[in-house]
């Protein structure tokens, strides 16, 4: 149930000895959620930290009535944050399934007891932050730096799998761009690959 997980810390430094799992782990639930969930609601306080064992989630933003994807996520990641489920503020985005997944949850007392249980509890805790600032940098700076095809290429490199497993709309959103212009890239990218 752990293993993603603790290999997700592990390769940024964090190890969880066998008694901060004992200590974790009857404070964790694990669950399958359907395709086209809402597990996070927009201007809603969060209530669950959730890490994706499988699966894929997008992030979007409704505006004017317009959904904008802000970033899909495909298993092993954290997919919300400490933060917002700790100080009780509203979200500024929502998280849907695109695919059935398999969340790891934990509510607001389960993460103050493993905070008060477990030592490493705040080096995980910097250490989800520190992906979520990274994160939020390395998408902004993509957006002003890379152009829709390089981005689109990139996607392609990393995360492969979104891109036959979910409807191409989450991705022309996420790219910011039409859905004619999504299959023109697409189209054009499949000719350099011929």
């Amino acid at each position: 149930m752990f293993d993603k997980a603790c290999k997700f810390l592990r390769e940024r430094g964090v190890y969880l000895s066998p008694q901060d799992l004992g200590h974790i782990q009857p404070l964790t639930r694990c669950k399958v959620v359907p395709k086209h969930t809402i597990i996070m609601h927009q201007g809603k306080p969060v209530t669950k930290l959730y890490f994706l064992n499988s699966g894929i989630v997008h992030l979007f933003r409704t505006h004017q009535g317009i959904d904008h994807t802000l970033g899909i996520v495909s298993s092993n990641e954290f997919v919300s944050t400490p933060l917002y489920l700790l100080n009780g503020q509203p979200s500024s985005c929502a998280l849907e399934t695109l695919t059935e997944v398999e969340v790891l949850e934990w509510g607001k007392p389960q993460v103050e007891e493993i905070k008060r249980l477990v030592p490493k509890a705040y080096d995980m805790e910097l250490v989800l932050m520190d992906r979520v600032l990274n994160w939020v940098q390395d998408h902004q700076i993509d957006a002003h730096c890379l152009t829709a095809e390089e981005r689109y290429h990139k996607i392609m490199q990393q995360q492969p799998e979104i891109l036959n497993t979910i409807p191409l709309k989450y991705v022309a959103s996420l790219l910011g761009i039409h859905q004619d212009s999504l299959s023109r890239i697409r189209k054009q990218y499949g000719q350099k690959m011929a």
